[in-house]
């Protein structure tokens, strides 16, 4: 009896694992897909995209996605580290759209043709970053520019009726606006490599070819945009003394605070700008944008175009939701309910609803989109601006000829463009 019952307990048995294995195989015993996304803004900027964040996590109760600020000067290198490495890398990342060919050509971007939600939707301008070798592989979520933004108070002070449309007027205007016995200076800038670009666009000046075959950023035109600043810090003096340790927030604090007339400036910082007691109560109307001033009256103003994309990890285990989240963010709704929050300038043509043209930034700074310059699209650009950045730093100073601080850079790019 027990031998014939042996092969039916065996049938059942086998019967119960696969009956057992077949339900555990269609359900999450694990809960929600965890997804980590990296964000950059700052904390002036944060609180929407974290509501984006949440109203996804509960309009979607099988993805959970956990934001992590990442402070964006240590974004890039952090994020190769850890993708090079197969381990610690985000599922979506928020990053600069220049970052993208290099990225990509690494091996450590996910592919998105045909994945994304009205595709067409994006501006031409950004969009173009996120292309390589014919695919896409990043998408934007704002652009941005730099502009000028004035006090407008301290220009009518000093007689100065318009703000000044080329840099000939620009450097007589810095002349009235500056008393640098009181610490009043016309202007101030950072020193850093972004804000140094318009100087050289200005004059027909650029960096290098899309092919990397070519390099311009010693070229004349280059040589003399780049020297227009250098005058006006080491020569005319109008500038707020530079200290290129600390030249981002010191620019940004002497703006605020009404020690400095003009900056170049891009629709990110307005938010924290506009915090400043040169901006508060009665003088709530003083700040003015305008178009980066040009070399000649009649030419185009340009500025470096820039703007900030989502892309997903290439070793993500689960792409699915993480194109999922992408499409959510990137949404019209979402991008223009930050933009109404932020006065950012979202990437989607549709998202600049009614309501965000309404917004005070975004009214300010969206005509002037079109003066927009694309920085070149290749593998190489993200490595470009920290020997500029280096080289450059002597001539800003005084302490060197431009021509030569810009020989020196091309030097120094040589080797990385023929990688």
């Amino acid at each position: 009896m027990k031998q014939r019952l042996a092969p039916i307990f065996a049938v059942f048995t086998i019967l119960a694992m696969l009956f057992l294995s077949a339900c555990g195989g269609d359900t999450k015993s694990s809960g929600p897909v965890q997804l980590t996304f990296w964000y950059n803004e700052g904390k002036n900027e944060e609180a929407a995209v974290l509501k984006v964040v949440n109203d996804f996590n509960t309009s979607h109760p099988n993805i959970h996605v956990k934001a992590e600020y990442i402070d964006f000067n240590s974004e890039h290198d952090k994020f190769v580290t850890a993708a090079a490495g197969g381990s610690g890398a985000p599922d979506i990342i928020r990053i600069q759209p220049a970052w993208t060919s290099e990225l990509a050509k690494k091996g450590f971007l996910l592919n998105l043709d045909g994945k994304i939600d009205g595709v067409d939707d994006f501006l031409p301008s950004v969009m173009s970053y996120g292309k390589y070798n014919g695919g896409l592989y990043s998408l934007p979520e704002v652009t941005d520019f730099l502009a000028m933004c004035y006090n407008k108070d301290l220009l009518q002070k000093a007689g100065i009726a318009n703000p000044p449309t080329t840099f000939d007027e620009l450097r007589a205007d810095l002349k009235k606006l500056t008393n640098a016995q009181q610490n009043k200076y016309g202007f101030a800038t950072s020193g850093g490599s972004w804000f140094v670009l318009p100087f050289i666009y200005a004059y027909g000046g650029d960096q290098i070819s899309n092919d990397e075959s070519k390099i311009y950023i010693n070229q004349p035109a280059s040589v003399t945009g780049f020297s227009s600043l250098v005058d006006i810090l080491n020569k005319d003096k109008t500038a707020q003394p530079l200290d290129l340790t600390n030249g981002y927030n010191n620019m940004n604090t002497g703006f605020k605070n009404g020690d400095v007339a003009i900056i170049f400036q891009g629709p990110w910082q307005v938010t924290d700008l506009l915090t400043g007691p040169a901006f508060q109560g009665s003088n709530s109307g003083n700040f003015g944008v305008a178009p980066i001033p040009v070399a000649s009256a009649g030419d185009v103003p340009r500025s470096p175009i820039g703007g900030q994309s989502h892309a997903i990890y290439a070793g993500t285990a689960h792409p699915a939701e993480a194109l999922e989240f992408l499409n959510y963010f990137d949404s019209k709704d979402s991008l223009a309910a930050i933009a109404k929050a932020n006065g950012t300038l979202p990437a989607r043509q549709s998202a600049y609803t009614p309501e965000v043209l309404q917004n005070p930034v975004v009214k300010a700074f969206n005509p002037l989109i079109s003066t927009g310059k694309n920085v070149p699209i290749n593998p190489v650009s993200p490595q470009l601006n920290t020997p500029l950045d280096k080289d450059i730093q002597n001539a800003l100073a005084g302490k060197q000829d431009p021509a030569d601080a810009l020989n020196q850079v091309a030097t120094d790019w040589k080797p990385l463009i023929n990688q």
